[in-house]
């Protein structure tokens, strides 16, 4: 994601939280006045919880010995539009735990609010926070009650739609010390950590360019030193850098862009791009097998099992496990059968995988239990992922299946073109919705066929069971909707039916995802593709938008830079992808085409 695009996220009471921008207002920082409210800590649901704070553009800009009033800041909320004009921004050192109300009362007798101190000089390596004393909201509902952030009391408005007389912190900053702020740098997305060289695994027969370009997004992103809020970074072209590394190891690459196994691992040279016009390279290694999983700086997790044959020699055997994607059978275990109906247990399983922070450290830690895809109401297998992560952001995890239901049921798996399948209840010829359902995929045990009307239905959970779901989604007949491979243009946030977040994680522009069948329409009217389990991409960041342009518009690779000598003609239509990007010069930009940076000027459309 861009850097200029990201929203500030809370570092003490009364600071940011992830919002939209619906409204903003940009000003310098100055002199201040007293505040008369502000907003506290706590967590309330509602639909009148407005999301509003300052963003300071141009940190990286401004250097150690300038004068504060250099620093310009950005004031928005999610709903109405922000005034700040009773009380400009003004900046302090950063003092934990202070709301808006402690900076602008420092040097009085209320603790740590005396050391909250406005500045002038800005210095290096210093926590700074802008801060608003006394702003409004104009344009809501006039006298009702909102809640700000995590605001737990609320405040009203007035008979004239404003909501007045309460402050904001910004997030923590620093400014620049010299002209080399705003280098990008690659990190680790899992920990990130800043690293300044990576390795990769390819493996599972995934031999092509697209797939380098995929793994190494999956786990690398760019970002920029102190400048970032005055600029974006990316990759600046892995396509050409990945061709490149291929070529300088003699690796042909065929005319569909895959290539043969390499017989040893090779290096690409990744481009790392901001756009203040600052680049640095990335060696990255591309080893043509998985890597390693882990070492013994992640999470040890361990699983000991008795030998099924009584007569051998060693008859317990103890299974190690560091980093993801581990799998192990437990079929034998105690733990792993499960009545129907009945709960999950949690604690037998913790004791089952005893987890120390890491095979050098032997402190122990209790590992967490992921059963959330377990259905106690419907006998079958079910993936349960038990995981740990210790303080250096290292997760380990290991995935078995747990059965409900008796042993020795023979297990079948649910396919259907859609997420989930009802179970009914049949008493004689009636059958009743039972609410229950079993998702696409799910394997679950099966009892033979009836039919009831013109349907067959296959009996599940046990063979005198009265629950049943239709057979055509257990005998084959039903095939799940087919995949088809597309190419996400532009950084794409992941949704449920409810067209709500799902996670933090986005899907990076350029990479390629596997969509089930056309889009289509969520209950809002967004349009979508569907990609997995109740997940979603919206089309537009796929498929993208064809505008008509009404001026002749240049093609850009930065803001001030060109990316080719085309003049894109008044009248002709551009398929842009996405939201715009906001570049540093202020100017707004979609994205088109690609994987080489090119955009064109949102006024152009």
């Amino acid at each position: 994601m861009k850097k200029n695009l990201r929203i500030v996220s809370a570092t003490a009471a009364a600071l940011l939280a992830v919002a939209p921008v619906a409204a903003t207002s940009v000003a310098p920082v100055f002199a201040d006045t007293s505040v008369t409210g502000s907003v506290t800590s706590g967590k309330v649901s509602s639909s009148d919880h407005i999301k509003a704070g300052i963003t300071v553009l141009n940190n990286g800009a401004v250097k150690a010995g300038d004068d504060a009033s250099k620093l310009n800041a950005k004031v928005w909320s999610t709903v109405g539009t922000p005034n700040i004009t009773n009380a400009p921004i003004k900046i302090y050192h950063y003092v934990a735990g202070q709301t808006a109300a402690d900076y602008v009362s420092h040097g009085s007798a209320t603790g740590a609010a005396a050391d909250a101190k406005p500045v002038n000089t800005l210095e290096p390596g210093v926590d700074y926070v802008a801060v608003i004393s006394n702003m409004t909201i104009t344009g809501l509902d006039a006298n009702k009650t909102y809640y700000i952030n995590d605001d737990t009391t609320g405040i009203s408005t007035d008979n004239n739609k404003n909501l007045a007389a309460f402050g904001l912190v910004s997030r923590t900053f620093q400014v620049g010390v010299t002209t080399t702020d705003g280098v990008p740098f690659a990190k680790e997305i899992s920990t990130g950590k800043a690293v300044t060289s990576g390795a990769i695994g390819l493996g599972n027969g995934k031999y092509s360019v697209d797939a380098v370009i995929d793994a190494i997004k999956a786990k690398y992103s760019v970002d920029t030193t102190v400048s970032a809020n005055a600029a974006f970074s990316e990759w600046d072209d892995l396509k050409r850098d990945v061709e490149a590394g291929l070529k300088a190891n003699n690796i042909t690459v065929k005319a569909d862009g895959s290539f043969d196994k390499p017989t040893a691992p090779f290096t690409v040279k990744a481009v790392l791009f901001a756009s203040n016009n600052a680049t640095v390279t990335f060696p990255i290694t591309v080893d043509p097998n998985p890597l390693n999983k882990g070492d013994e700086t992640f999470p040890k997790i361990t699983y000991v099992f008795k030998d099924s044959n009584p007569n051998a020699t060693n008859s317990t055997h103890t299974l190690t496990f560091y980093g993801t994607n581990n799998t192990v059978d437990v079929s034998d275990a105690d733990f792993n059968y499960v009545s129907l109906n009945s709960g999950v247990a949690v604690s037998e399983i913790q004791k089952a995988f005893p987890t120390t922070v890491s095979g050098t450290n032997g402190t122990t830690i209790v590992p967490n239990v992921d059963i959330s895809k377990v259905n106690t109401a419907v006998a079958g297998k079910y993936p349960v992922t038990v995981s740990a992560t210790n303080t250096d952001g290292k997760t380990t995890s290991v995935t078995f299946m747990l059965t409900v239901g008796a042993k020795g049921a023979t297990y079948t798996t649910v396919q259907a073109d859609t997420d989930t399948v009802p179970v009914y209840k049949i008493d004689g010829n009636t059958v009743t919705d039972t609410k229950t359902t079993v998702k696409n995929g799910d394997k679950v045990a099966t009892f033979g066929t009836i039919k009831v009307g013109d349907k067959s239905y296959t009996r599940i959970n046990s063979a005198d069971s009265d629950l049943f779901v239709e057979t055509k989604y257990v005998d084959g007949s039903v095939k799940p909707a087919p995949t088809v491979a597309k190419k996400v243009m532009h950084n794409a946030y992941i949704y449920d039916a409810n067209h709500k977040r799902v996670g933090s994680n986005t899907l990076a522009a350029y990479t390629t995802v596997n969509v089930y069948g056309n889009a289509t329409k969520l209950a809002d009217g967004s349009l979508v593709y569907k990609i997995g389990d109740n997940q979603y991409v919206m089309a537009d960041n796929i498929d993208g938008t064809s505008r008509t342009l009404t001026h002749n518009a240049y093609v850009y690779k930065t803001s001030k830079k060109r990316a080719d000598r085309r003049v894109l003609r008044k009248g002709s239509t551009v398929t842009t992808y996405g939201a715009p990007y906001k570049f540093k010069n202020g100017k707004s930009y979609y994205r088109i085409g690609g994987p080489a940076k090119q955009y064109v000027k949102v006024a152009n459309f």
